[in-house]
């Protein structure tokens, strides 16, 4: 199975959380899309009153999902607050897993997702191509960016911002690099102090961040910048992994972390911390879609429809999810929101990386580059 970097490994997770107990003492402009496949146009929203009164004979909601239930669980409890009479589960998967048990499940008939969410494009095309998503569109939409609607009915669910991750005893504030340039200028000048942690290309979140980055910086420069960073880089496939070395002091430094770790790092301030890179932030879409076998079609586009309204956005954000509506304003002083990422990042420096043939047709030369610049 390859590797996939949306989602954090809960025994892993339980272990970093332990690290970060006993330091402590105690214890989250865009690219336009065509996405392949041969759907019909999606349908007009249906109204919820009508979809009130359907999912009051369906029994439940059934999701299946590329992360760990904790995060989706102010979601979930905000939609329960409002649909009362829908009971909501979570399957965390891997990207893969997500598209592969629901298809096989449909297949022999069986009760399977009425909703999927997850990351990879290569699995949302094939997964378009395999006629998983359902014809449906969800209320709102004139309230977000146009690239939420990937097409299809496929609409992206949390844009997850790349972050850079740092050990906060081991650099401070000014000697944290927020650009890449900066960060292999540091490295290259100073490889004691700046030891590095990464993904490996063959994940899909580092491939589509580096797809990202070079659609912004243009790919001399990306690839002069990761010959500088990668004799310092070690590789992990899975990001809790990356980020348990920098809590523990084996690396200063995580480039190209998922914007779920929004969610987490604020809430141990002195022993971690991250931040945007200035020159370039690509948005992984999180993207998510009804199911065409789906048992509950009703409730799963209520969902659906609710994760397009403001308490949608703010459960979101809640759980480290970036929030996208437009001019957004948190409640409760979350920070996972385009509002956020964009008041701290020049503009044109951020990059939504579509569900598209075209990135899985840069995919080969790009990863041939990268093999090179670390020498594998």
């Amino acid at each position: 199975m390859k590797p996939d970097g949306f989602r954090w490994n809960k025994p892993v997770a339980a272990a970093v959380i332990a690290v970060m107990c006993a330091g402590l003492g105690a214890c989250s402009s865009s690219g336009g899309s065509t996405s392949a496949g041969g759907a019909s146009p999606a349908s007009a929203p249906t109204p919820v009153a009508r979809l009130v009164n359907a999912a009051k004979s369906e029994k439940g909601l059934v999701i299946y999902g590329n992360a760990p239930t904790q995060y989706l669980q102010p979601v979930m409890n905000a939609f329960g607050k409002q649909y009362p009479g829908i009971k909501v589960t979570e399957t965390d998967l891997s990207d893969n897993q997500v598209f592969s048990k629901y298809e096989a499940e449909a297949a022999q008939g069986a009760r399977t997702a009425d909703l999927v969410f997850a990351s990879a494009p290569a699995s949302w095309l094939q997964a378009e191509q395999n006629g998983v998503p359902a014809n449906v569109t969800p209320t709102g939409l004139e309230n977000f960016p146009a690239d939420t609607n990937q097409g299809h009915g496929v609409f992206v669910m949390s844009p997850e911002p790349i972050l850079q991750t740092h050990n906060s005893k081991l650099l401070t504030s000014a000697q944290v690099p927020t650009t890449y340039a900066q960060l292999a200028a540091d490295s290259k000048a100073d490889p004691a102090k700046y030891k590095l942690v990464s993904y490996p290309i063959d994940n899909p979140l580092a491939y589509a961040a580096v797809y990202g980055m070079i659609h912004v910086l243009g790919a001399d420069k990306v690839w002069s910048y990761f010959d500088a960073i990668a004799p310092n880089t070690k590789t992990y496939n899975e990001g809790l992994d990356g980020l348990q070395q920098i809590i523990q002091g084996g690396a200063s430094v995580g480039y190209i972390t998922s914007g779920l770790a929004q969610g987490v790092l604020p809430k141990y301030k002195g022993l971690a911390g991250y931040t945007f890179m200035k020159d370039v932030t690509p948005l992984i879409p999180r993207a998510i879609a009804v199911t065409a076998k789906a048992s509950s079609p009703a409730s799963a586009q209520l969902f659906l429809d609710f994760l397009y309204s403001k308490a949608g956005q703010d459960a979101l954000c809640a759980g480290g999810f970036e929030a996208s509506m437009n001019n957004y304003e948190p409640a409760g002083g979350c920070t996972a929101s385009l509002t956020n990422l964009k008041s701290q990042v020049p503009a044109g420096t951020v990059y939504t990386v579509p569900i598209d043939q075209q990135v899985l047709n840069a995919q080969a030369g790009i990863t041939r580059r990268w093999n090179q610049s670390f020498h594998r």
